[in-house]
């Protein structure tokens, strides 16, 4: 996921979502998300990461007109077809999720439903530790020492 930070892809990705892109910007983050989209697929990066981190749907729907318009231009109709399919399960994914904020309680004693984003937690004992421990008592530093 470097790339969004490299050099030439970072102020592009950042008018994105800014929503102020210069003309440069649409092909250039159109093979950025096509080559991310190609791992995605191929499952070298898990979907469910990907699409709740990044809004892949709201990038196509951003970059359509102009991928469409290089698509009958060129004659290419793949150009940019993995992150077109990588976009509509996006959009399934979120379609699927409720937004994280609404397992907070609201005012007034609304909110109680957890349902999202956590997914199921296995019914049973809570796992340990090699040691014995259980899992969910044992603390671990959030950045450890290197040797």
């Amino acid at each position: 996921m470097s790339m969004l930070h490299s050099e030439t892809a970072a102020p592009a990705f950042g008018r994105l979502l800014k929503k102020s892109l210069q003309p440069d910007d649409y092909v250039l983050l159109a093979h950025l998300f096509e080559e991310i989209s190609v791992m995605a697929l191929h499952h070298l990066i898990p979907e469910a990461l990907l699409f709740d981190a990044f809004a892949f749907d709201l990038y196509w729907e951003e970059l359509r007109e102009d991928i469409l318009s290089l698509r009958r231009q060129t004659g290419n109709e793949k150009f940019c077809e993995n992150f077109e399919i990588a976009s509509d399960r996006a959009r399934e994914f979120r379609n699927d999720r409720p937004p994280k904020r609404r397992w907070h309680h609201k005012p007034g004693g609304e909110g109680d439903d957890l349902s999202g984003g956590l997914g199921r937690r296995p019914s049973g004992p809570t796992p340990t530790s090699p040691e014995g421990q259980s899992v969910s008592s044992r603390r671990v530093p959030a950045i450890r020492k290197r040797a």
